[in-house]
């Protein structure tokens, strides 16, 4: 798939967003379970009412966040006029999540710890409006650090930063998921100013 090609054509960033957590993998047990709780309460691609009743219990024994339900209903109505709803385009995120993935892959394992470290620092001494700044200028950081990132397209290594970066801030603090999740597709909307 020709990634840098399709990239301005796809703007399903949420299951673009989801597809590569999923791929990714997590080392972290709670992340696993808080990505799990993202996958069934976003139901991506085919249904739209992803967002059920109040405060449910999950089969862990946890429930959700009124604040994170709130904050995933604000996005649904941005985000759901571009969720996908047939296959072809369910894999077509599955395979730009993979491209982005290698491309997240030229992150030196130093570089990225650096990174992290200072992302999680930042995002808990800031509200939450604030996270968006903090994690553009995490990826900034990472675009001037990596050499081998030019020859990509800077969307897509963009993105690819901003996806590997959110994820490792998550395994470090798991809870950081739903809001974190939101924050990220929100940035990645189109006609938004980053």
């Amino acid at each position: 798939m020709d990634c840098n090609r399709n990239f301005e054509n796809f703007p399903h960033t949420s299951l673009v967003l989801l597809s590569f957590l999923q791929q990714k993998g997590c080392q972290n047990i709670e992340l696993k379970r808080e990505l799990n709780d993202l996958d069934e309460h976003l139901n991506l691609p085919t249904n739209h009412n992803y967002i059920e009743g109040d405060d449910e219990l999950q089969a862990d024994g946890h429930s959700i966040s009124l604040s994170y339900r709130e904050l995933l209903l604000e996005f649904q109505h941005e985000v759901q006029p571009q969720l996908p709803v047939n296959a072809e385009e369910a894999h077509a995120a599955r395979e730009m999540a993979a491209e982005l993935i290698r491309i997240a892959d030229l992150l030196e394992h130093r570089v990225l710890s650096q990174a992290t470290d200072s992302l999680t620092k930042k995002l808990s001494r800031s509200q939450e409006q604030f996270w968006a700044g903090h994690l553009s200028d995490g990826v900034q950081a990472l675009l001037r650090q990596v050499a081998g990132a030019k020859e990509f397209k800077k969307e897509l290594v963009e993105m690819a930063f901003t996806f590997v970066l959110m994820k490792n801030v998550c395994e470090h603090v798991p809870e950081y998921l739903f809001r974190l999740y939101g924050t990220v597709v929100q940035y990645f909307l189109p006609n938004r100013s980053h």
